[in-house]
């Protein structure tokens, strides 16, 4: 059992099915194991680092592989809307290609779900209801059932095995995708019309929203898809600038990546600041990896005049702290990302 890091477990299932295993809780050593990762679970976010640094037991994620892949965008100089695709390797650092899209597009969102990926949505001279699905296996992109809407910068997420599509500019609607039955089903509108950009997280059976509402006002909400309505939370102290922004989970964290980020503890419903990135950045990808937020690409400036960022960055989570990681080899801009663990067969 000392081999088996408990600490990394998720903390529904520590508390829900651990404890009731009577091969650990009658051996005095596994109670041991048992507390040191109840007290590990009980520790603020920004005291973790202390934590194991008092045990000096530091665990680490040290098999997992992570890709990051990459779909779509514009050119900062053309604006010209491309449909190509790259992926990420995190343990080494190195982007290489893989097959390109069927159709251009910017503003789309990208999500994983059970091995497959999916490039939904975004902009190519009007906003788009395209969806396609990258198959692992075969290395190629293909045509899904389209969505009821279209939509550009909205928010994605799976939750029990559905897609979610969240409400996207000047739209607020919401649409679930089943891919056992290549089906969109309509859900419950969110509360409020956004006004240009819309993010997703997912924290057990509730998926969290983040946008800019059209009155100005920050909205974060939560929708229960098991009651199948939305609740208002806390309203984001500064709100947000109507440049894009991403938006992810941790455990019960959200946290919000823009030029000032933020933090919202669900169980307190209450937000926090957090440092800012080391570089200033639009239109870049975001995503969350271990106990790590990572930040691609982007451009220096919202217009033409901008210049494209190929430096990569990290939050870490645990540590409250920004880290240069290394430089992109291929320009990222506009587009969308999502993270795939395990193997990324190339070839």
């Amino acid at each position: 059992m000392r081999h088996v890091r408990l600490t990394f477990v998720r903390t529904e299932f520590l508390r829900d099915h651990i404890p009731s295993e009577s091969m650990l809780t009658s051996d005095p050593q596994c109670n041991q194991f048992l507390i040191e990762a109840f007290r590990y679970q009980l520790t603020p976010l920004s005291q973790r680092s202390s934590f194991w640094s008092q045990t000096k037991n530091v665990p680490t994620n040290r098999n997992a592989k992570f890709h990051v892949l990459f779909a779509g965008g514009s050119d900062i100089k053309t604006a010209t809307v491309h449909r190509k695709c790259k992926v990420y390797d995190a343990t080494n650092n190195k982007t290489s290609p893989i097959s390109d899209m069927l159709g251009e597009k910017y503003a789309n969102s990208v999500i994983s779900l059970n091995g497959a990926v999916y490039s939904v949505g975004g902009y190519c001279g009007n906003s788009l209801k395209t969806a396609e699905c990258y198959d692992r296996v075969n290395k190629k992109w293909t045509h899904m059932e389209p969505m009821n809407t279209g939509r550009c910068y909205f928010g994605i997420c799976a939750c029990d095995n559905l897609i979610y599509a969240i409400g996207g500019c000047k739209d607020s609607s919401v649409e679930s995708y089943n891919p056992a039955t290549n089906k969109w089903y309509t859900c419950p509108d969110i509360p409020a019309l956004l006004d240009c950009c819309c993010r997703a997280a997912v924290i057990n059976h509730s998926i969290y929203s983040l946008g800019r509402g059209s009155d100005g006002m920050t909205s974060c909400i939560r929708f229960d898809s098991r009651e199948g309505r939305w609740y208002n939370l806390n309203e984001m102290p500064g709100g947000l600038s109507p440049a894009a922004f991403e938006f992810m989970s941790y455990e019960s964290s959200l946290f919000s990546i823009a030029e000032d980020c933020s933090r919202l503890d669900i169980r307190a419903n209450r937000w926090e600041a957090i440092p800012s990135m080391l570089s200033k950045r639009f239109d870049y990808s975001a995503a969350i990896i271990a106990d790590d937020i990572y930040v691609f690409g982007g451009a220096s400036k919202e217009d033409i005049d901008g210049e494209y960022i190929n430096s990569v960055e990290r939050y870490n989570i645990l540590n409250n702290q920004w880290t240069a990681v290394d430089s992109l080899e291929v320009e990222v801009c506009g587009g969308g990302v999502a993270v795939i663990s395990g193997d990324f067969h190339l070839n």
